[in-house]
């Protein structure tokens, strides 16, 4: 395993994302993938690739997609455990190595994960592989032309550094001060301020997370064709901070 996806997996299995306060209000900013999970029958196998603590599985349920279906994997083991624990089958997994058969799934999601990948090509190249000609891909990722990540990811490289290499505490120390600044930003944007659990869990996410790759459409659309894919559709994801693409696989091959 990567250096950097070990760091990774210990910053996610200590902050399990997903478990926000404005949880329910959160299937709103993903439109797309509404409409993505409408084309899943019931008899279709869906994979979702870094789903983290599993917010997105009461959703799958409730478009009818039967749990024994529905295959999770996440890189931190304590978010595996808690799935389940619910009755999912799921796997520790790292997204450049995905440890299932070319065209395992019908259908795969993978919600922002490869931006946080140390090689986002190669773990894109994953989600196409594990999933069958003719089925599709849900990916979100961070948006390259929104200032928001080069402030809060790009600007902030120092504190990364010296968290990973010189002192743990770091974090503990920046965190007030990222909090102070976010919180009215999340005021506007979310229409609430974030309780503790959350405003830390986005902080080390956004922050202190080792990799934070931005991407544009054009972007997408170069793994897609790389790999006979072809992006089908694309929108906004948790208002225009990141970019959501349905991605049909094998669609180059058919086409031709």
């Amino acid at each position: 395993m990567h250096e950097s996806t070990r760091n990774a997996q210990e910053l996610y299995d200590e902050f399990p994302f997903g478990e926000f306060c404005y949880g329910s209000e959160r299937t709103s900013y993903y439109p797309l993938l509404d409409e993505f999970l409408s084309r899943i029958g019931p008899k279709d196998t869906l994979a979702d690739v870094g789903c983290g603590a599993g917010f997105w599985m009461d959703a799958y349920l409730a478009r009818g997609i039967p749990r024994a279906n529905i295959t999770a994997v996440d890189l931190a083991p304590s978010n595996v455990e808690r799935l389940k624990a619910r009755g999912f089958e799921a796997f520790v997994g790292d997204v450049t190595r995905l440890d299932f058969p070319d065209g395992a799934f019908a259908f795969t999601i993978c919600a922002g994960v490869i931006h946080h990948a140390p090689d986002p090509a190669r773990a894109f190249s994953e989600l196409v592989r594990v999933t069958k000609p003719g089925g599709a891909i849900y990916v979100s990722v961070y948006n390259k032309w929104h200032p928001y990540f080069y402030v809060v990811h790009k600007a902030t490289f120092p504190l990364r550094y010296a968290y990973w290499n010189v002192n743990r505490r770091v974090a503990d120390w920046v965190y007030p001060l990222w909090k102070l600044a976010t919180q009215p930003a999340a005021r506007v944007a979310l229409g609430r301020f974030l309780d503790d659990r959350t405003c830390r869990t986005l902080f080390m996410d956004q922050v202190m997370t080792p990799h934070a790759h931005l991407f544009s459409r054009r972007d997408l659309e170069s793994y897609a064709a790389a790999h006979g894919a072809k992006v089908s559709k694309v929108g906004p994801a948790l208002k225009r901070l990141m970019l959501a693409a349905i991605v049909d696989v094998g669609a180059m091959q058919n086409h031709a």
